[in-house]
């Protein structure tokens, strides 16, 4: 019971200042009278809830005053009945379904004032299911393509404490939040955009449902993950090793070996200059041009082509014979003093045949003496073998 000596003071309050006393407030007297405070505390225990869909909830409202002629709590499930003389009452649910419930603690006064405390309650519910897709596409994607993708989250609640997270393998990619404060269950989508390489072949995208409710909310946080989703990504073909030069021994063996990478696996062939001892084979996904006993016309330049349905590549191997150059050096300097020799066994053959004349001068005594002319008949040959005539 409140003392005759408490109501007189709070009565002649009242009348010296002409308004009410409102509960959990200060009043200010004039600078000569002493200041006093008139507080009416409720607390809640615990403060704040969280609550998955159909469990139950309890919570106490206390209040350490004894100026009051009693309390209780409003609420459309679990209120209480207005309880004289006591300090605290209890809200109670069973299967708490309501989303937008507002309980609330509320104390009366013994001049019929009431002050209250509402409880904020957040009643959750994880998505009964959750998937992901890829939007306008089916079947293998195409490195360096832009592609969406979609996680589909049904009957959720609330939507402003989800969080959206995705996955590629264990790495995390990224996360959606929401900002709509509707309490009650929604339908949600989210996207991501991916461009794809050859080595996210064979990798498995994930979305994850995440309630992230405070910390009252249960811990770890309420998730639900969707199943993953594998992608296929096909690209152009690409040769492991570069250009290259091979040289060759004439008469000796020598293997051409071509192979790639591509998916799909691309189909290998080559291109080059025809010969008897060239031969070509296929294992597996490489590809093998044999020379058998190499000659000069094998020499040259052999293309590998790889292609699939995304694109083609090419691969030059250029075959050279060993010793080559060094050997047409050699013939030149062994060709060249024999044609120099020959030449000068021409030059002085033909200096021999056209003999050498001794001009004697007119006025010179002539020494020379005068020998008679023998006879020849016909039929006789000159000393030089040929025939005269008489």
């Amino acid at each position: 019971m409140i003392s005759l000596q408490r109501m007189l003071g709070l009565f002649m309050l009242m009348l010296l200042h002409g308004a009410p006393i409102t509960p959990g407030t200060m009043t200010t007297l004039p600078a000569t009278a002493k200041p006093t405070v008139v507080t009416f505390p409720l607390e809640l225990n615990p403060p704040r809830v969280v609550v998955r869909y159909g469990d139950s909830v309890s919570v106490n409202c206390s209040t350490s005053s004894t100026d009051h002629e009693g309390m209780g709590w409003e609420a459309t499930f679990g209120g209480t009945n207005f309880e004289q003389d006591v300090n605290i009452v209890t809200w109670t649910v069973d299967n708490l379904t309501d989303w937008t419930i507002e309980p609330k603690c509320y104390i009366t006064l013994i001049d019929d004032e009431q002050a209250s405390k509402v409880l904020p309650v957040i009643l959750y519910k994880t998505p009964d299911s959750i998937s992901i897709s890829v939007l306008r596409h089916s079947g293998a994607m195409v490195e360096g393509t832009e592609y969406q993708l979609q996680c589909d989250i049904q009957n959720m609640a609330p939507l402003q404490n989800l969080v959206v997270k995705w996955y590629k393998g264990n790495e995390p990619l990224d996360h959606v939040t929401y900002s709509n404060v509707s309490k009650t269950p929604v339908d949600v989508s989210a996207t991501l955009m991916i461009s794809p390489s050859r080595h996210d072949d064979g990798a498995q995208y994930r979305c994850r449902a995440e309630l992230d409710l405070g910390p009252e909310g249960p811990q770890p946080h309420p998730t639900v993950t969707s199943e993953p989703l594998s992608i296929t990504v096909h690209y152009a073909p690409e040769f492991l090793l570069g250009n290259d030069t091979v040289e060759v021994s004439a008469g000796s063996d020598v293997s051409l070996n071509c192979s790639a990478e591509g998916n799909p696996p691309p189909e290998l062939r080559w291109t080059n200059n025809t010969a008897h001892n060239v031969k070509s084979s296929t294992e597996g996904r490489q590809r093998t041009i044999r020379i058998t006993k190499a000659t000069s016309t094998n020499a040259g330049i052999y293309i590998c082509t790889a292609t699939n349905r995304v694109g083609t590549a090419t691969r030059t191997t250029t075959v050279t014979m060993k010793g080559g150059s060094t050997s047409i050096s050699l013939t030149i300097v062994i060709i060249f003093p024999v044609i120099f020799l020959i030449f000068l066994i021409v030059f002085f053959m033909c200096k021999k045949r056209q003999g050498f004349y001794n001009f004697i001068p007119v006025n010179q005594p002539n020494d020379v003496p005068l020998m008679p002319l023998p006879t020849i008949g016909v039929g006789n040959h000159d000393p030089e073998g040929y025939p005269m005539k008489v």
